[in-house]
């Protein structure tokens, strides 16, 4: 199956990672956002107008279908409260970054003697 694969940004600050993908002309509806420890998956489908198949394209360069795109996730993610949302065919995605106190960082493990 062909999928096409729409542009997108990803970017973090110090607090978040955001991922931004234009989905112009998509549905809400019509998008699925699927996250687990590696990664974050968008995928979703664009359909043509109603009638669309009656028409016979001079020129078709925007492309419709089903689409993907995966994101490897960095380990300073926290995958507990991703946000996302979808305005004027722009979908947004938040991730916020771990805090130390929350799991980020080395955990000292005690050296004991070995009883001989």
């Amino acid at each position: 199956m062909y999928y096409f694969t729409p542009v997108s940004d990803m970017f973090e600050t110090v607090d978040s990672i955001f991922i931004y993908m234009e989905l112009a002309g998509v549905k809400k509806e019509d998008i699925s956002v699927e996250i687990d420890e590696t990664s974050i998956e968008i995928s979703g489908v664009k359909r043509r107008g109603e009638g669309a198949e009656e028409y016979n394209f001079q020129r078709m360069e925007r492309p419709f279908g089903f689409f993907k795109r995966t994101f490897d996730m960095p380990r300073t993610a926290s995958r507990d409260s991703v946000s996302a949302s979808f305005n004027e065919g722009l979908l947004e995605i938040i991730i916020p970054k771990k805090t130390r106190n929350n799991g980020f960082g080395f955990t000292s493990i005690e050296i004991k003697d070995k009883d001989k």
